[in-house]
């Protein structure tokens, strides 16, 4: 008879390719030893930022919101600055020509791109934990209906409590218990 100490526990998830599920979509990371590494930090990261699967809840979502809309207005603001007048006047023809002609101007468009696929990820996983799916978010490039229809899912994920519970969007430990 072996000590309790000295038994090797096994599970499903034992072994050299064992996976640890982190919070909403974040993927399948390999365990190590000391349970830290910079790639689950990294990967952690992309994932809370720009990952499509899973929920959030309204915590995890005005938090990353906020972030976000600060990193943009300081690139704006930043972009802003580095434009230079024609004639003495800053016309729209000049912001436009200077994405493409200027340094900063494509490093504030790759930006905007990045910040925009951020801003996607989390309404689409906020939809998910109203139970709801992502495609609700095309109805947003209809004319007219798409501006009251972004109002009204600005109010309704950022204000509402998401399904109490499982629903079909989860994933391994799609929530933390802090969440709603």
């Amino acid at each position: 008879m072996t000590p309790s100490w000295s038994r090797q526990q096994t599970s499903v998830n034992s072994g050299p390719v064992a996976q640890a599920y982190a919070s909403p979509g974040y993927g399948a990371l390999p365990e190590d030893e000391d349970s830290f590494s910079i790639f689950k930090v990294f990967g952690f990261t992309l994932g809370m930022l720009f990952s499509f699967q899973g929920r959030i809840g309204r915590a995890e979502y005005w938090t990353i919101g906020l972030i976000r809309f600060v990193i943009f207005i300081g690139a704006a603001i930043a972009y802003g600055s580095t434009l230079q007048p024609v004639n003495g006047e800053l016309d729209s023809l000049v912001f436009m020509r200077g994405f493409v002609e200027t340094t900063s101007g494509v490093m504030f468009l790759l930006l905007f791109l990045a910040l925009t696929v951020c801003l996607y990820s989390l309404e689409v996983r906020r939809l998910h934990d109203r139970d709801a799916s992502g495609f609700w978010l095309l109805i947003m490039f209809i004319p007219i209906v798409g501006g009251f229809y972004a109002l009204w899912l600005f109010i309704a994920n950022g204000f509402f409590a998401g399904t109490p519970g499982h629903n079909r969007f989860d994933t391994g430990h799609s929530q933390a218990a802090v969440f709603d």
